[in-house]
């Protein structure tokens, strides 16, 4: 059986330092593996929403934030010499990831894990738990030591 083959990898970012963590490990393996790596970023637009009267300012500076988390993911590619699309779609962080990896053809999508406890995960729910349940392709989850 012949072994699987990655030629497009999902890095999906929030730009937290657990993301860019992961973001390092999705280069280098799309650096070994002559893999396209897309950074996506996904703006929580009912999170802008509920900040009621501001919602377009909120709106805006989650666009900026995107932006400069997946353009910082664009450098690092820069630098190792791996092609890199930036994405930013507006939705809900658990559904869009699994949505854009299908809209790609995702071979694999590389996500940051932050320690949550087991109470925390049922309650308050993991994205990185729920794409790793729902995406069609292998998912590997980077926990920052």
């Amino acid at each position: 059986m012949p072994l699987p083959r990655y030629s497009t990898i999902l890095v999906p970012t929030d730009g937290s330092e657990y993301a860019f963590y992961a973001a390092e490990h999705a280069v280098y393996l799309a650096k070994e593996l002559g893999a396209k790596l897309y950074a996506l970023n996904v703006i929580n637009a009912p999170l802008a929403f509920h900040a009621g009267i501001h919602y377009a300012e909120s709106k805006v500076e989650m666009e900026s934030t995107g932006r400069e988390a997946v353009q910082r993911i664009k450098s690092l590619c820069d630098e190792n010499g791996v092609e890199c699309e930036c994405m930013i779609v507006e939705g809900q962080p658990k559904e869009a990831i699994v949505d854009v990896a299908d809209k790609i053809g995702a071979d694999c999508i590389v996500i940051g894990s932050i320690g949550m406890s087991a109470l925390e995960r049922v309650l308050i729910g993991s994205v990185s738990d729920s794409v790793l349940r729902h995406a069609k392709c292998p998912v590997l989850m980077v926990r920052k030591p």
